[in-house]
């Protein structure tokens, strides 16, 4: 009796929920500045995106996705923590992380996987103790510094590291002027590059073959790739993709007009890369000029996710890895006048958000969730995924509920927040906000500034292209004071 007690103790350690063998593995996948629009299965008319569009039809798309701050360094921050950046502390470019142990895949790494890193980091960008630290943190690192480059040299030392014995010491080695531009030319590889190789198309996959070349079969394993397109430098694409889009219309929104860029208040439109974003509202050549490069990065970027699922196919991996695709932050096309990112309307603070679970029933493939998803729900999700709970300091919420229903309606609001001013002055002035977006409603604070200039409110439904400010309206003035309560009660209870 008691050899079978001990048989039925064995079998319920390996079949039980905690157990490596029920564990899927995980390949996270963020985009470095992708609007959520920019994809075939979202609607666009013009890009194909097939890679993009086999993990929505085979998972859970989710067409209401935000960050809480559209910014690089601080979505990152949110990322990986599941944490407000009131809570996380990371505002700019410089700051660190300030306890690794609160990220996701430190702790996945506690609990027996296998954790890799590829890419952009992010966070204190020039900081070489704190990369080396993050270094250590992972099982295999492949992380790059500052803004990553489009191009290295072949030889290159980030290039050739093995990612596990000597990932501490992962630097660069390409030659100062050939790190100029992200490794980018006018018309390509920055000329000072010996042999180059490219990000996404090149050295992408053969880490992510490394990694999986390397790893401890006998764990699950947590591959985390930060890939810096579409970010510019918009001249960075492959040159397999150099002539496509030429002579294309790229398709605009209503709202990419000189009239709505001049409706904005002039704080704003001496806001950093206002004065280009005017420019594209402008002038439709320059604007087609620019965003046909903008287009071959997306590409390019499907192409590399294509080339992470056929590896995982060829190995026989595909069956039991989760995959999960989404973006830092989106980005203007000219909307309002603006380039770049940073504020609070939706071409910025939108993103892309896939989620493919294989082992999912055939009732979930294709579907698409409505419900307001955070990127602060990221590492919840992949924490559950692997079977475990997601600390109280975490304050986003697992998204599995919504896999298994999507038409759940999940959160009613969320707060936004972006204190990083860049420099104190225009042109390289970033006007900080702070705001609330409900489904249907979006309220706007400039926390600099003063009279009827400070605040906005938008009816979505009405207007979702945000060009009606409601805020001195006297039909929407209860609307008013109930966002501005609700904002104070967000900035008070997030800390």
């Amino acid at each position: 009796m008691k050899t079978i007690l001990s048989l039925l103790c064995a079998l319920c350690v390996l079949c039980g929920p905690s157990s490596a063998a029920s564990k899927p593995n995980i390949v996270f996948i963020l985009a470095d500045d992708l609007r959520w629009d920019a994809m075939s299965c979202a609607g666009h008319p013009l890009l194909k995106t097939p890679n993009l569009d086999r993990l929505a039809a085979g998972g859970t798309r989710f067409a209401n996705a935000f960050v809480t701050t559209s910014i690089c360094a601080v979505s990152r921050a949110s990322i990986l923590t599941g944490q407000y950046a009131r809570r996380h502390g990371v505002h700019d470019f410089q700051k660190p992380i300030g306890d690794l142990k609160a990220t996701y895949p430190v702790m996945l790494r506690a609990s027996g996987y296998y954790t890799g890193f590829i890419g952009k980091w992010g966070t204190a960008q020039s900081n070489r103790d704190y990369f080396q630290q993050c270094a250590a943190a992972f099982d295999f690192w492949a992380g790059d510094m500052i803004q990553t480059a489009y191009w290295h040299e072949r030889a290159c030392n980030y290039i050739t590291n093995d990612g596990t014995g000597s990932r501490t010491n992962f630097f660069c080695s390409c030659p100062p002027q050939g790190r100029k531009g992200d490794g980018c030319g006018p018309l390509g590889p920055n000329p000072a590059l010996k042999n180059p190789i490219h990000a996404e198309t090149e050295f992408v996959p053969a880490k992510l073959r490394s990694f999986l070349d390397q790893r401890d079969a006998a764990k699950p394993f947590c591959l985390s790739v930060s890939l810096k397109a579409p970010h510019g430098p918009w001249q960075g694409y492959a040159p397999r993709f150099a002539n496509d889009f030429e002579g294309a219309d790229i398709p605009r929104r209503a709202n990419v007009t000189p009239e709505e860029a001049l409706r904005q208040p002039e704080f704003l439109r001496r806001s950093l890369e206002s004065e280009r974003g005017l420019q594209l509202a402008r002038n439709p050549g320059e604007r087609n000029k620019l965003f046909r490069q903008y287009y071959r990065l997306i590409e390019g970027l499907d192409f590399c996710v294509g080339e992470a699922l056929k590896e995982l196919d060829r190995r026989g991996l595909a069956g039991n890895t989760v995959v999960v695709f989404t973006s830092d932050n989106g980005h203007f096309a000219g909307e309002h006048g603006f380039f770049g990112k940073w504020f609070m309307h939706e071409e910025s603070l939108r993103v892309p958000l896939l989620v493919f679970d294989p082992r999912a029933p055939a009732r979930q493939r294709g579907q698409v969730s409505d419900a307001m998803a955070l990127n602060l729900d990221i590492a919840p999700t992949l924490l559950e995924l692997a079977g475990l709970r997601a600390p109280e300091a975490m304050q986003g919420r697992s998204l599995l509920p919504l896999l298994r229903d999507p038409k759940q309606p999940g959160r009613d609001a969320f707060f936004y927040e972006h204190l990083y001013t860049h420099a104190p002055k225009p042109p390289r002035h970033i006007e900080p906000c702070e705001g609330v977006r409900e489904r249907d409603w979006k309220y706007i604070v400039w926390l600099d500034q003063t009279g009827a200039a400070r605040e906005e409110l938008y009816d979505l439904r009405a207007d979702p292209l945000e060009t009606k400010n409601l805020a001195a309206a006297p039909s929407a003035a209860a609307k008013l004071a109930e966002l501005r309560r609700k904002h104070e009660t967000f900035r008070e209870s997030l800390k």
